[in-house]
């Protein structure tokens, strides 16, 4: 009888998604699209973590240097920073983006099946490359990302987006996971080099139905949704003005962002913010593989427990965010991420630094969620893509910067000093949020007092 249950209620499951998926539902399309954008968020975080959380196990295992690792964060960010801007200006030049921003999708995944191959090259090419394709699948994958988010916001409305987003990246982190569980342990009774391939050829599967769940979201403008306003690009078009080429455009671009004070004002913060973000990042590989020994398992483990925090976190997030607002809320959580390096630099074995993953993926979860429920606020609906480009670009301009110079304090002063000094600078950057909000609350108030 159990049984039967269990089949009734998986039956019961299986009609609500496919309703969903066919756009049939009697829901309203908003509520339909986020329930898309759930499905979506699943299906793309098990293609990509069936993957990129062994790339820096696989990195060192084909023989990479610690430069060539660091250049594993450096590396994409250099392409995104070339890439971000023009393929916006396309992108905000065509009306209907949900295909394309598809077909980017693919593009990205596509360079995991190449991955898949490098242990059949020389072991003296074996890192370069791997080191390229990570670098280059970022030039699709950069521009779909600013895509995504743009489309993201003219489908779910600012008062959803709270919850809509929490409930993504809650599913995500709960199913990325598993998915990081189960790929680790395969690949350790695999081995080396059939283990890694198998994965990542079957990231690259996934990413086949990541295209299409996403391909039935419901753009603005097809299908009776017409709730926004019309494009830029239909502007352009239906109108006679003659727009610069992709480039030439540039200028005019900075000289309209540099008006919108609350758009500068957080692009410097998260820029100073994300440069003490992630100058550790190549030193947390390094420790766990050279030092503590982490194997394809304990990556998984560690994952884990850090998702195990986050499902706790995003429920707190979402009410803090209700009560102190985003820009408050993102300060109250990012405070805390100095605690990372510093309990790395105490650490000496894997299981304190997986206890301890319990409480970063807490403070993570409300870091996540806020840094891009905050960068939607101060960008206008009209350009929005072109806004996420160059904030984005920016963004990655220190993650070009920020790998290197965790490099360079290693070479100088060993991982101890080094996860200390980091976790000072991670102090630093936060505290330019709590300015922010600061400057925030008084031109609030200035406003108020003129009213």
């Amino acid at each position: 009888m159990g049984v039967e249950r269990i089949v009734a209620r998986l039956r019961s499951v299986t009609r609500v998604l496919r309703a969903d998926l066919r756009g049939a539902s009697t829901y309203e399309i908003t509520e339909t699209n986020i329930k898309l954008a759930i499905y979506h968020g699943i299906v793309g975080i098990m293609s990509v973590n069936v993957a990129a959380p062994f790339i820096g196990i696989l990195a060192v295992k084909l023989g990479a240097s610690e430069f060539q690792v660091g250049l594993l964060s450096s590396g994409p960010a250099v392409v995104a920073l070339f890439s971000m801007i023009p393929g916006a200006k396309v992108l905000d030049r065509i009306p209907r983006k949900k295909w394309v921003i598809r077909n980017l999708i693919l593009a990205n995944r596509v360079f995991y099946l190449f991955i898949a191959t490098i242990p059949f090259f020389s072991r003296d090419l074996r890192a370069w490359l791997l080191v390229g394709a990570v670098s280059l699948m970022n030039l699709p994958g950069s521009i779909s990302n600013i895509g995504w988010q743009a489309f993201i916001a003219e489908v779910v409305p600012p008062e959803r987006r709270a919850h809509a987003f929490a409930m993504r990246n809650r599913a995500m982190n709960l199913v990325g996971t598993i998915i990081v569980l189960l790929t680790g342990r395969f690949i350790d009774m695999t081995g080396f080099p059939l283990g890694y391939q198998i994965a990542f050829s079957l990231a690259f599967l996934l990413a086949l139905a990541e295209a299409w769940v996403f391909s039935r979201m419901v753009e603005p403008g097809e299908a009776g949704f017409d709730e926004s306003p019309v494009s830029p690009g239909e502007a352009r078009v239906s109108g006679k003005e003659v727009e610069p080429g992709v480039f030439g455009s540039i200028v005019s671009d900075i000289r309209m962002i540099t008006t919108r004070r609350r758009f500068i004002g957080y692009l410097v913060a998260s820029i100073l913010f994300y440069l003490a973000w992630q100058i550790p990042w190549p030193l947390f590989t390094l420790y766990q593989v050279k030092v503590l020994g982490a194997n394809n398992l304990w990556v998984s483990i560690l994952n884990l427990v850090n998702t195990s925090g986050s499902l706790i976190g995003y429920g707190f997030w979402v009410k803090m965010i209700q009560k102190k607002g985003n820009l408050m809320t993102l300060f109250l959580s990012s405070i805390w991420i100095f605690t990372v390096p510093l309990v790395y630099a105490f650490s000496r074995s894997l299981v304190t630094v997986a206890v301890f993953n319990l409480l970063s993926g807490v403070i993570f979860s409300g870091v996540n969620l806020c840094l891009f429920n905050v960068l939607l606020e101060v960008t206008p609906e009209e350009h929005r893509t072109v806004y996420i480009a160059y904030y984005t670009t920016a963004i990655n301009a220190s993650a070009i910067v920020a790998p290197m110079i965790g490099v360079l304090f290693l070479d100088l002063w060993g991982y101890f000093w080094a996860f200390l000094v980091c976790a000072g600078i991670r102090i630093i950057g936060s505290l330019t949020f709590f300015i922010l909000n600061y400057l925030d609350s008084r031109r609030v108030a200035g406003f108020s007092s003129l009213s």
